[in-house]
């Protein structure tokens, strides 16, 4: 008796420490798996027959896209909102890009808070973990100010673009003002005027242009920085963060301008038919919006080569981090250029503004970079098999890092893509919103080891 009490009580202690080894999970899977339950609930939603003006639902495949894309703030699509989706359809959208750009995590958080519900230390690991934060004091507190912000920005810039839409879509204007201000703000790049024209018939529209292009910017610097800028107001009182974006974000819109100003200057396809002062709102507007955003002014597939090739370095660096953008972030970006500077100048550190980044930051930084790049790369073959070579390898690059970087510009060819290749740019999508490293960390197991090995150089370069 004693014996079979005692192998019980074994069998019971061995169970709980196998279910807490197999089913507990990580906050980066946690994070992970929060999206894809957002992305199956909105394939869900879009199939149901209410969701389509043919009253037939969308196609698993397209709908689980579609979902996909607005979840994690894409923008590429495959149905024209304007004219494939009822207004159920259109709320579904709005609220997966409203829930994909704040993180499901976010809300939740805030909902279970104000039930009275009191966080333990692993639940507040991963809301560290998805907010992107190196400790846990202030984590709702920074919550509490992200939902502010937001609503704040999209209320205001809401209400502008009703008014501006009234005279040509009267009562209609409110949904049009709405939609279309979460989607810039949320970096989504989905709009409502059809035919998948997003904003090419009105790239003379100026108030339009600088309205969505204020709205990326804010949703792309990221809700630290609009702190910053709210209670310190001061550029020398800034965070080093603060400072790095905001420097970081004013050279990449300047760089991006140039080159598609200079190179589309004269061409009748894109801005050539402009006024000076158009030409140079178009450029800078596409420069903004190709970060991440997804918006396009005119039409991609009749721009040049070398305008296509600096979005696609655009769209791969993003945004800011704690931002409604992807990318691999211009933060990271900005750390790689600085240790290349400083290996070319023989230090050992990097020094920004008085303060020396830490190495394993470093070590990250071109983690995150190498690992994006690997990713783009394999997508961009996988497509170019699946598409049997039919586009240019330039066009399913261009396509595989406007899913990467959840920017959702087009380039013409998103429609031609058969099942194969939309999964393939939904997974995409999902790495891209995650990030590159909460993606991998969930996927790879951790392991820490005290042993200690020779070290022994090897040639390089």
């Amino acid at each position: 008796m004693l014996l079979r009490k005692c192998s019980r009580v074994r069998l019971k202690r061995f169970d709980i420490k196998t279910l807490q080894k197999y089913f507990l999970l990580k906050p980066t899977q946690v994070i992970l798996l929060s999206f894809i339950f957002m992305i199956l609930l909105g394939t869900g939603l879009l199939m149901l027959p209410i969701s389509t003006t043919d009253a037939m639902g969308l196609h698993p495949i397209d709908a689980l896209f579609i979902s996909t894309s607005a979840s994690c703030v894409t923008g590429l699509t495959v149905v024209d909102l304007k004219n494939d989706l009822t207004v159920f359809g259109k709320i579904v959208m709005l609220l997966l890009i409203q829930v994909g750009g704040l993180g499901i995590m976010t809300l939740a958080t805030l909902a279970a808070h104000s039930m009275g519900y009191r966080f333990k230390m692993r639940q507040n690991l991963i809301l560290q973990e998805s907010l992107n934060q190196k400790n846990q004091s202030g984590l709702l507190d920074l919550i509490k100010c992200m939902l502010k912000y937001t609503f704040a920005i999209e209320g205001f810039f809401a209400i502008l673009l009703t008014v501006h839409f009234f005279p040509e879509f009267g009562l209609e204007a409110i949904g049009y003002g709405i939609f279309h201000s979460v989607s810039a703000f949320c970096n989504a790049g989905f709009d409502l005027f059809g035919n998948y024209d997003s904003l090419c018939k009105r790239n003379d529209d100026n108030f339009l242009l600088m309205c969505i292009g204020t709205l990326i910017v804010l949703g792309g610097i990221g809700f630290t920085v609009m702190a910053d800028f709210l209670h310190r107001r001061s550029f020398a009182k800034f965070s080093l963060h603060t400072k790095i974006v905001v420097i970081t974000t004013a050279i990449m819109i300047v760089a991006g301008t140039l080159p598609i100003l200079v190179v589309e200057f004269y061409n009748p396809h894109t801005i050539g038919n402009m006024n000076e002062f158009e030409k140079i709102v178009n450029s800078c507007f596409m420069s903004i919006s190709c970060r991440t955003a997804g918006f396009n002014s005119f039409d991609l597939s009749e721009t040049g080569q070398i305008s296509q090739l600096v979005m696609v370095l655009l769209m791969f660096i993003g945004a800011s981090p704690l931002s409604t953008g992807g990318g691999i972030k211009c933060t990271t970006f900005f750390i790689i250029v600085m240790s290349i500077w400083a290996v070319l100048r023989g230090k050992n550190n990097i020094v920004i503004f008085g303060r020396e980044i830490p190495t394993a930051l470093r070590d990250q930084s071109f983690a995150i970079f190498s690992m994006g790049a690997i990713w783009v790369i394999v997508a961009s073959i996988i497509l170019s098999i699946i598409d049997g070579e039919r586009h240019e390898l330039l066009e399913v690059i261009f396509e595989t890092v406007s899913g990467f970087g959840t920017v959702g510009m087009g380039i013409g060819i998103t429609n031609e893509w058969n099942y194969s290749g939309k999964l393939v740019l939904s997974l995409t999508m999902l790495v891209g919103r995650v990030g590159i490293m909460t993606f991998m960390l969930a996927l790879i197991a951790q392991k820490n080891t005290a042993i200690k090995y020779p070290k022994e150089n090897i040639m390089i370069g």
